[in-house]
């Protein structure tokens, strides 16, 4: 073998490198965004775009160090910002993550390469006239060997992750920089030592290894130790992801408790009217009696008309059809009337609907109690709620829109909120717009939220028998 076929075998080593670098990224990818996002097919895509980019720019005749690195981030990030922005946080994780664990290999694989190298060398007689042959012959053995350890330890990385991320989970910009920042941490200082490990002078050359042989040692570790950590913050933010999901899960259980309690109560209200109702109707009948008997018919006409007042006066304002609805939105209605806020309600629900009377108590009491705290925050002459609700084909499309200051509340994942969130016990709120979104998928549907200046209105569509 000569040196011009050695370095096709070297080209074809870079090449290959890439590759492993692409199937590498397609898995990190792959286990990070769900098929909700993107779709295997384009995940597939935009793997092998990396991928081709790479291997362009290490096959062009100029140097183009650090140029991969860069496009490929670009990339990444241009193709994520117009197809979904949710997902960005996640990407920009995945980048330097996928940086980070070819470094680890790479740190590694430098000193086992070295070692490795010199054993195959030393013992070459380059008295013999085909000792260059057989130089290029064990380079290439080492050269082979490292493909293999960098499929080997990409895959054994790769469980790992798998291992500690077995579901995907939602990450803020927050995560993803606290995540990252370790990452990319680790990538420069991988970067500065491959930078100087061999570096050319005006007599000779200088090679790390060979003149700082503790370091055979060293880096190892320390590329293991940058694993290590890598792997712990992943673990942390999982822990602290499914905590999150675990509290949320039980403060929509404390939601659906308090809801359950507050039908209890309206409904123990109404019957205690109608109790007191049937109490004083005897007594009443007897006046009305007398009236008749002694012919006063027009004072037995005025006390019936005040009767029926009173009897108007103690019914629900809005009947939907279903007990459940009616008895939420009539006491949002009555909030309303305490607060001085014009309720309007166009909301029709019967039982066969195909969708939980309970899961459309808890949508419908989250937005109206959001609604209600809302125009709290304005003049009284502004204050409005809007409630409408209708079944359309196969879906009932609900909507609630209301006047408010135009200040809106987020969490940390940028995400709408109560503004009771800001208060002391904001730990039990501003979870109402999330548990109207999960009942929303529940039943394979949307929710829509549109902020004005001073409106602010919600959009929820729920598909018939999807549960």
């Amino acid at each position: 073998m000569n040196e011009n076929e050695f370095r096709i075998v070297e080209q074809l080593y870079g090449v290959m490198i890439i590759i492993i670098r692409g199937f590498f990224l397609q898995a990190l990818i792959n286990t990070f965004i769900s098929e909700e996002i993107m779709d295997k097919a384009k995940k597939i895509v935009l793997s092998v775009v990396v991928t081709v980019e790479g291997i362009v720019l290490f096959v062009l005749p100029v140097e183009m160090t650090g140029a991969w690195t860069v496009i490929s981030f670009l990339t990444i990030l241009t193709v994520f910002f117009f197809y979904d922005k949710k997902a960005m946080p996640h990407i920009f994780f995945v980048y330097f993550l996928w940086l980070n664990m070819f470094f680890v290999w790479y740190i590694i694989n430098v000193v086992l390469s070295d070692c490795l190298s010199n054993w195959l060398i030393v013992n070459i007689d380059y008295s013999k006239p085909d000792a260059l042959s057989f130089f290029y012959r064990n380079m290439i053995i080492n050269i082979c060997l490292e493909i293999v350890f960098l499929a080997a330890s990409l895959v054994a990385i790769f469980y790992c992750i798998k291992k500690i991320c077995r579901l995907k989970r939602n990450m803020s910009w927050t995560e993803a920089l606290f995540l990252s920042i370790y990452s990319a941490v680790s990538y420069c200082i991988a970067y500065m030592i491959a930078q100087v490990m061999v570096v050319p002078l005006n007599e000779g050359v200088f090679i790390l290894l060979d003149e700082k042989r503790n370091l055979r040692i060293a880096l190892p570790i320390l590329a293991l130790l940058i694993f290590v950590g890598e792997m712990t913050a992943i673990a942390t933010w999982q822990r602290y992801r499914r905590l999150k999901e675990e509290d949320l899960l039980l403060q929509e259980q404390i939601q659906e408790q308090e809801y359950i309690r507050k039908r209890i109560e309206y409904t123990e209200k109404y019957h205690d009217q109608i109790r007191t109702i049937r109490h004083d109707m005897a007594g009443k009948l007897m006046v009305l009696k007398s009236f008749l008997e002694h012919g006063k018919y027009n004072d037995a006409s005025e006390f019936l008309s005040e009767m029926d007042v009173e009897l108007n006066s103690s019914s629900m304002r809005f009947s939907t059809g279903n007990p459940v609805t009616d008895v939420v939105i009539n006491e949002a209605a009555f909030q309303a009337e305490k607060f001085s806020c014009e309720f309007t309600c166009d909301f029709l629900f019967s039982s066969d609907k195909g969708i939980s009377a309970v899961d459309m108590g808890i949508v419908l009491n989250n937005l109206l109690e959001n609604a209600l705290e809302a125009v709290t925050g304005i003049p009284a002459d502004k204050r409005y709620i809007k409630l409408s609700g209708k079944l359309k084909d196969n879906f009932f499309l609900l909507g609630v829109e209301n006047s408010f200051d135009g200040k809106i509340g987020r969490d940390n994942d940028g995400r709408i909120v109560s503004r009771k969130k800001e208060t002391k016990d904001g730990d039990q709120h501003g979870i109402g717009l999330k548990s109207v979104m999960r009942i929303a998928d529940k039943y394979l549907g949307t929710t829509d939220i549109k902020v004005g200046s001073t409106v602010f209105e919600v959009k929820v569509m729920l598909q018939r028998g999807a549960f």
